[in-house]
């Protein structure tokens, strides 16, 4: 008579509850990307739709009431048209924001100097006319999705640019730091400054701490950078004081191959 091994069943049975909690989180992951999915379609058409109408009939407005509307109705038509607009500025940023969660990360040897240089590139309409002095420091390669770090970089280098608008002259640093487990980037600028009692919420959706008239934006171009280096397994953080400048960094993990 042959005996089974000691413990063969033990094995077995915790074979088959981590089988049947595999399956479970398969088909949470899977619920929720099509929760994501639906999410997506609606931003993209249900939502935009209203909006559409709102522009639409604004314009109509303004182009058929008598030839000299008073003052305040044409303010109040205003109102509404940028009201609008804003919102379809949200939805196209909350379209970029969950199509991030989604994307399949493809790493590969990155250039921060290539990047930094692309990103300065797209900006150019932004930085047309201004008196900006770059820094910018020796920037190495790291690991990662060239596309997601390109977007994270853009937008970090936009927030400098914006919030140092109001400066004469305008100084932007850009470096990075390599340490024996991980890459630290930063851009550094002597804009408006932030309120560092705020600096946990800096990252959040939806989250402004300026007037629309004082500086656009949508309050997610943050969350994205935190999510895309989020998916690389680093971290965001922010410095700064009111009237004194910021500094953003993030910092991307050294494989374990590299680490020294």
């Amino acid at each position: 008579m042959t005996r089974g091994i000691p413990g063969e069943a033990k094995i077995q049975r915790l074979n088959s509850e981590l089988e049947s909690r595999v399956a479970e989180l398969t088909a949470q992951l899977e619920a929720a990307d099509q929760e994501l999915k639906a999410f997506s379609y609606s931003v993209s058409h249900d939502l935009r739709a209203p909006l559409r109408h709102i522009l639409g009939y604004v314009d109509i407005l303004q182009t058929a009431t008598s030839p000299s509307p008073d003052q305040i109705s044409r303010q109040y038509l205003q109102t509404v048209a940028q009201a609008a607009t804003q919102m379809g500025h949200m939805f196209d940023a909350l379209l970029v924001y969950s199509r991030m969660g989604r994307a399949e990360m493809r790493r590969a040897s990155v250039s921060l100097a290539a990047l930094v240089e692309e990103a300065r590139r797209e900006l150019r309409n932004e930085i047309k006319g201004r008196d900006i002095d770059w820094q910018i420091g020796d920037l190495p390669e790291l690991q990662g999705d060239p596309a997601m770090l390109r977007q994270a970089i853009v937008q970090l280098l936009s927030n400098a640019v914006k919030f140092t608008r109001t400066r004469p002259k305008a100084k932007i640093a850009i470096g990075a730091e390599q340490g024996g487990r991980e890459t630290t980037f930063f851009v550094r600028d002597n804009g408006v400054g932030l309120d560092m009692n705020c600096a946990d919420k800096l990252f959040g959706m939806f989250q402004r701490f300026h007037q629309p008239n004082e500086f656009e934006g949508s309050g997610i171009g943050l969350a994205n950078v935190r999510r895309i280096i989020h998916q690389h397994g680093g971290r965001t953080w922010a410095e700064g004081k009111v009237g004194g400048g910021a500094t953003f960094y993030f910092s991307i993990p050294t494989p374990p191959e590299e680490a020294t």
